[in-house]
């Protein structure tokens, strides 16, 4: 019998049912997650952003709300749609509380710098925002059932 360990400063409030290893792995599979979330964002790879969401769902930034992966989809899609953009996210303080082999909660916050054009542009932050982030395993695979931006400070 495997001994569960609680893991305060690895992955935040745990599920005493899990292993030690299982909560390990959770808590690389959800920064994986969020990894390619900045990098298919920052790249405007819309399908594969759209693909790390569940088919239901919910993604806000704060009055902004959009349901479904589809509607997910299509708010990218016309992020883009006007020409050339240029965004880096930067997250940090990424927190878990792993609730189960299928369910867990996540916090962050991020610092996104974003234009219009090409490349190199002036560096002027876009944006410093809290994520909280819900998290569920269908499949075997990790995907965002709700992510909500909550905006602390604005740039221009």
């Amino acid at each position: 019998m495997q001994r569960t360990r609680a893991l305060p400063t690895v992955a935040g409030a745990v599920s005493d049912e899990l292993t030690f290893q299982q909560r390990l792995e959770i808590r690389l599979a959800l920064e994986e997650l969020n990894a390619a979330f900045t990098h298919h964002l920052d790249h405007n790879e819309v399908e594969s952003l759209a693909e790390l969401f569940t088919e239901d769902a919910l993604y806000t930034n704060g009055p902004r709300r959009s349901e479904g992966r589809n509607e997910i989809e299509q708010l990218f899609r016309r992020r883009i749609a006007g020409g050339p953009r240029t965004s880096r996210h930067i997250y940090s303080g990424l927190r878990f509380d792993i609730e189960s082999a299928t369910a867990a909660t996540g916090y962050s916050v991020c610092l996104s710098f974003a234009a219009d054009g090409e490349p190199p542009l002036p560096a002027k932050p876009f944006l410093v925002a809290d994520f909280v982030d819900r998290y569920r395993c269908d499949d075997g695979c990790w995907r965002f059932a709700e992510r909500h931006i909550r905006p602390a400070f604005r740039g221009d």
